[in-house]
């Protein structure tokens, strides 16, 4: 079996500023077309820059002996990947038998709403010491997308924002388990 030899994440970032242009430019197209391959419901650029996060913080290694654009792009195709099996096993866990219900449209009842609500404010309260993830969380109650999330909130920071919401994810389902 043939042993690989790693980029460093320091690497990494010196061969991405010298070929900025060319290799960034070349991957965001590799994930604009495995997006669209994999009928993913997200933004090309969301994908592309999960890849780079996950290269920067040094949970994907990129191999030397691959193209830096091909090693990329099978970064960005791997994330495609899982994130259409999530999907498919969200949509099969999730489905129901059209029989079970009398009426075609179903509307959320009272305690729909009155348990996301709950969950919400149980978000709130949890993270009521964390001014990043308050404003983030105040910002999508106010419908701001994650470009204007990214701007408003975390003065254009990118990275700033990914790791605001990985906080709230995380913590929030672990909170919501633990609540019951």
């Amino acid at each position: 079996m043939k042993e690989y030899d790693y980029y460093t994440v320091e690497e990494v970032w010196q061969a991405l500023e010298s070929n900025t242009d060319e290799v960034l430019t070349k991957a965001a197209i590799l994930a604009t077309k495995f997006v669209r391959i994999s009928g993913l419901a997200v933004e090309a650029e969301e994908v592309f820059n999960e890849a780079l996060v996950r290269i920067l913080d040094g949970t994907r290694h990129l191999p030397k002996d691959i193209p830096l654009t091909i090693a990329i792009g099978n970064v960005i195709r791997s994330i495609c990947n899982g994130m259409a099996e999530q999907n498919q096993e969200k949509i099969f866990k999730h489905s129901e038998s059209i029989d079970e219900h009398e009426e075609i449209g179903t509307v959320p009842t009272d305690e729909d709403n009155d348990s996301a609500h709950a969950r919400w404010e149980f978000l709130i309260s949890t993270f009521s010491q964390d001014d990043d993830a308050t404003r983030f969380l105040a910002a999508i109650q106010e419908g701001q997308d994650k470009l204007e999330i990214v701007r408003s909130v975390f003065a254009g920071d990118e990275t700033a924002y990914w790791t605001t919401r990985r906080r709230i994810v995380r913590n929030g389902q672990k909170h919501l388990k633990e609540a019951g």
